[in-house]
């Protein structure tokens, strides 16, 4: 095994390592209710742009 199959390797190891990464953080993420910012009522800027809150209330 050379130098460059080592290179190869390596990078291929870094770039799986990542997607997985953020492929298990996007998993995690959706099925977390305490989210920041899903457009819910959570009182960030967002939030209060989609109105959302106002609309849960009334369709109660």
């Amino acid at each position: 095994m050379n130098l460059q199959d080592l290179i190869v390797y390596l990078i291929l190891f870094l770039c799986i390592w990542y997607a997985g990464k953020h492929f298990l953080k996007f998993f995690r993420r959706k099925s977390s209710s305490t989210t920041g910012c899903g457009y819910g009522c959570s009182g960030c800027s967002m939030a209060s742009k989609q109105n959302t809150c106002s609309e849960k209330k009334t369709k109660k």
